[in-house]
């Protein structure tokens, strides 16, 4: 209202002096200049304050930018694995490959290597099938049973709407027991020229046998006999949930598992099973034959309803008959170990990928050597040199750029937001200082023979910047490279950035970087708060504004009632003027 009537009043001031009545002043350009003159320098100043916080917030960017450049040189020397520093020279790399492991702890010198024999899994053939979806079983489900070196048998169930060679294959795949199929088209010309190959593990002791059952025998029956519920909540029972109530007795609560099982996929989905349940808390269930061996149910109490179970069974599977036409009897390859010989040990292993016969090295036997291969491992320092200069160069980096922030504006170009963005700003000189202590410290793993950067040719000038001594830093990985790697990575791979443990010198920066730059950190932190004064500098900018219209329209009306008296005293005189003229003209 304050508004429409300051408006109303410049109207009718206005239409007064283009009348040519009242003072003849324009008291509408009176008023706004006089607002304007207050209101000015009171925006200036929080425009001041936004810009100061805008600038501030692109300093602190330009921080995190720095931060991060620092924790990934970092890094790239935390892990033992990233010290791998071997030259491998191999004599017969037909029989052999040698590749750097990622342990940071590495051999050097001459090694010898036989290789005596090659490991081998077991690949087995099944008898042919006309074709891929040949039906076995008669259509009906049947299963597979798996036994690995002789232990305990599992088993692979083939569900009815799968019983074919590539059903077959499918479910030996999906069971992830260790072995894999694949059906193979032979195109030998006969009648059955599909084949499934199943291949297990390398290794002596990962030889298997694959037999079939039709489904013909006797399923597995297994009872969970259940206690009362003492609180209202939920129990599962094969990722079923059922709800109980306080006070159930052990058989309601057997009937209200029945009721829930039944209702589910784990008795509709699977044909041949069943659930009974009985008043004394004994809930039995049974299993078709052609699901073989069955693991023990799963069940806990999620809700705290007090209800225990005990699992007992009651009725073990009793295998059937083959299903006709199944069978893996053919075996291929045998499972066998590798045999070789490093400096003249003999070692055996399951595998022909061998990390543990040659400290820092991987093998990978290709095939029986008929003399020794030589292996020449040498120390190459090049490439941790580089990484050490880059983290020289990232902290240099680092505090080129902070000196940048803490000086002096930039005044030659009104663009640049950084310079002198964080002149006398504590949250920096905090930064400054913890990460000049990141590199001048003691490692929290330290080693006799490298307890710092110090040690490895890092050393910090007067002027607060670091150098690197790359002859010091080959000295040191020469003689001292096993205390290196410890002083750095504490000998631990993928510490991750939680806990208190001790990380090495690498480890401790990344951590406490990356707590740095965290959500909650220092400088995100700062961030933060930058930004909310930036909203209450925008909101005290909205409240001078309000207040300035006030004004604005109260000087408005002020200065047209001023500009009113005037007119009308400007009338009363020029009336009695023309009055006093007439007496006188009349006297006369």
């Amino acid at each position: 209202m304050a508004v429409t009537s300051a408006s109303s009043a410049v109207n009718g001031s206005d239409l007064i002096t283009q009348l040519g009545a009242g003072s003849g002043t324009n008291t509408r350009t009176l008023a706004e200049s006089l607002v304007e003159v207050e209101k000015k320098p009171r925006e200036d100043a929080i425009n001041g304050r936004i810009k100061k916080a805008e600038n501030r917030i692109s300093g602190l960017s330009a921080v995190m930018l720095s931060l991060d450049t620092i924790k990934k040189s970092f890094q790239s020397l935390d892990d033992p694995s990233d010290w791998t520093a071997l030259n491998i020279q191999n004599s017969n790399s037909a029989a052999l490959t040698a590749t750097p492991s990622a342990s940071g702890s590495s051999a050097v010198g001459t090694q010898s290597v036989e290789v005596l024999a090659l490991a081998s899994a077991q690949r087995s053939a099944s008898a042919g099938f006309a074709a891929a979806d040949t039906s076995l079983n008669g259509g009906r489900a049947f299963s597979l049973r798996l036994s690995v070196n002789g232990g305990s048998t599992s088993t692979v169930n083939v569900p009815a709407d799968k019983t074919n060679p590539a059903g077959m294959v499918a479910a030996i795949n999906a069971a992830k027991l260790g072995v894999s199929a694949q059906l193979v088209n032979t195109n030998d010309g006969s009648a059955s020229p599909y084949k499934i190959i199943v291949t297990g593990a390398s290794g002596a002791n990962n030889q298997f046998t694959l037999t079939s059952d039709g489904g013909g025998g006797t399923g597995e029956q297994q009872t969970l006999t259940f206690g009362p519920a003492t609180t209202t909540g939920r129990i599962s029972v094969q990722g079923v949930l059922v709800d109980v109530t306080a006070g159930d007795s052990a058989g309601t609560v057997a009937s209200k598992v029945k009721a829930a099982l039944d209702g589910s996929s784990f008795i509709t989905s699977n044909p041949g099973r069943a659930a009974s349940a009985a008043s004394d808390g004994k809930l039995t269930i049974t299993y078709s034959p052609a699901e073989g061996d069955v693991g023990a149910p799963s069940w806990g109490d999620v809700g705290g309803t007090g209800v225990s179970a005990t699992y007992a069974t009651t009725r073990n599977f009793v295998a059937g008959t083959s299903v006709g036409g199944v069978s893996f009897g053919t075996t291929l390859t045998n499972a066998a170990n590798a045999q070789i010989k490093v400096n003249g040990l003999s070692l055996v292993r399951s595998s022909n990928t061998i990390s543990d016969a040659i400290p820092g090295v991987t093998l990978n036997l290709q095939a029986i050597t008929s003399s020794p291969a030589q292996l020449d491992l040498t120390r190459d320092p090049s490439k941790l040199k580089e990484k050490v200069q880059e983290l020289v160069k990232s902290f240099n980096d680092a505090m080129s750029d902070f000196k940048i922030l803490s000086g002096p504006k930039n005044e030659k170009d009104e663009n640049d937001v950084y310079s002198g963005s964080l002149a006398n700003d504590a949250t920096l000189a905090a930064v400054r200082t913890q990460i000049r202590n990141l590199f001048i410290a003691d490692s929290s793993t330290p080693a006799s023979g490298a307890r710092a950067l110090r040690d490895v040719g890092v050393s910090i000038q007067r002027d607060g910047s670091l150098t690197f001594d790359g002859k010091k830093f080959d000295s040191a990985v020469q003689s001292n490279y096993s205390d290196i790697v410890t002083m750095f990575t504490a000998d631990r791979e993928n510490k991750g950035t939680t806990g208190n443990a001790k990380r090495g010198l690498a480890g401790d920066a990344v951590k406490r970087l990356s707590d740095l730059m965290a959500s909650g950190g220092l400088v995100m932190t700062q961030t933060g708060s930058s930004e909310q004064q930036i909203v209450r500098y925008k909101s005290d900018l909205s409240k001078l504004e309000t207040r300035m219209e006030a004004l604005l329209a109260r000087y408005t009306a002020q200065f047209s009632t001023m500009d009113a008296i005037v007119g009308n005293a400007n009338s009363m005189r020029t009336y009695l003027e023309n009055q006093f003229k007439a007496m006188s003209n009349s006297g006369n």
